[in-house]
């Protein structure tokens, strides 16, 4: 049975913030990418002017950011499915039924978003493995943990030693891609840009390593619907202990594991044949989640402390999160891509400009969601999937603003 602890229609503070959190990792991460760094050679990247600065600014990010804060929304989508059946079902109606309705809408948002705007969408993923959910809705914790680790840590590491010893890597060649992204996304045609598009999700799709990061993200949902059924995520003192432990130790080991692979000291020889790349993997992949976990745990904690009340001005971003997932999409794009009316600065700036461009850009859409949930029950994506969800046109304003 699904317990009903929440009322219909409250919020979970921690949660809501934690996403909101998440989303700060989210957009920086993007940002990397939209800003066409991740398409760019060694050669172009150093012939920039702040090349030296932009060689410490990627590696913290990959130390610190990549990965781990997809990780955290990927698992924040796993409690928010136990919580979505919790809620429905306490108001008597058929959760998982509701349930299936809810994940085929944000397939067809992702999809849209995925071809029409930008390769790099995860929302189409999250829905697809979402179908498998509530096969795990029965099993013991312990089997759920243990199916948990087996996704999110062993199965990639499994396919990373499986690709070294197969033909098999990307289908479409790495470089030419690349080159045709920076010249496509750069143009300012929509046409070239979405042949561009279509392109990079085809060469995403078809490398082998996408099975591994795949699996991966099913792993962290799973995890997500651990932590919800256990109840960490809702009893935040009963379990602080657990927090502590987890940031203490999450954090040293996922801080030592992202550093040796940010550095490349975890990266194969040729020839090295299984077990390398598989060792490799399980160390990656485990400090991936590790940090995760310790970001986590860190905002549980902070919630509890005297000053833990700063922490919640990102509850307003959490509640909006497909909001404003899809809408940096639409910031990135506007800020570099050349089919956009704006600075088109694609390919054009290092590392340390983006930066302030994604603090300030952040500290900017935590204002704009406060003052957008005091007018409004939702954000404009979350009242649409809801209306759609529930197939019934949802209250849009709050009672204080309906005319």
């Amino acid at each position: 049975m699904l317990p009903e602890k929440r009322a219909a229609g409250e919020r979970l503070d921690y949660i809501d913030s934690l996403r909101g959190f998440a989303l700060f990792g989210v957009f920086g991460a993007n940002l990397f990418i939209f800003s066409g760094l991740a398409y760019m050679t060694d050669a172009q990247k150093a012939a920039l002017p702040t090349a030296a600065i932009d060689r410490t600014i990627q590696f913290l990010e990959l130390v610190f950011i990549e990965t781990k804060f997809m990780g955290l929304f990927a698992l924040l989508f796993g409690v928010s499915f136990w919580l979505f059946l919790s809620s429905v079902r306490a108001r008597g109606l058929e959760g998982t039924a509701l349930f299936y309705r809810r994940i085929f809408w944000l397939f067809v948002f992702g999809s849209i978003h995925g071809w029409l705007l930008w390769a790099f969408d995860i929302l189409q993923f999250y829905a697809l493995w979402a179908i498998l959910l509530p096969l795990f809705l029965r099993v013991s914790l312990r089997t759920l943990f243990a199916w948990a680790i087996g996704f999110a840590i062993v199965a990639p590491a499994l396919v990373s030693g499986t690709q070294s010893v197969t033909f098999w890597g990307h289908l479409l060649d790495k470089a030419t891609t690349n080159a045709a992204a920076l010249q496509g996304f750069s143009s300012p045609h929509y046409g070239e840009m979405l042949r561009a598009n279509y392109l990079y999700n085809w060469y995403l799709t078809l490398s082998f390593g996408q099975i591994g990061y795949q699996v991966a993200v099913f792993g962290r949902l799973l995890f997500g619907l651990f932590l919800a059924r256990a109840g960490l995520m809702m009893d935040l003192p009963r379990y602080r202990r657990v927090f502590v432990w987890t940031l203490m130790c999450g954090g040293i080991y996922g801080l030592v594991a992202n550093t040796f692979d940010a550095s490349g000291m975890l990266d194969p020889p040729r020839g090295s044949g299984f077990v390398w790349p598989f060792t490799a993997g399980l160390i990656e992949e485990a400090g991936y989640l590790s940090l995760s976990l310790a970001y986590a745990s860190a905002l549980a904690l902070l919630f509890q402390a005297p000053w833990g009340r700063w922490a919640r001005v990102l509850r307003s971003m959490g509640r909006m999160a497909l909001t404003f997932y899809l809408g940096q999409t639409l910031f990135g794009l506007w800020l570099f891509y050349g089919f956009m009316p704006g600075p088109h600065w694609f390919a054009k700036t290092g590392a340390v400009w983006l930066v302030p461009i994604w603090f300030g850009g952040y500290a900017l859409q935590v204002a704009i969601a406060d003052w957008w949930l005091k007018h409004f029950r939702f954000g404009p994506a979350e009242w649409l999937w809801r209306c759609l969800t529930y197939w019934k046109l949802q209250t849009f304003r709050t009672p204080a603003y309906a005319s």
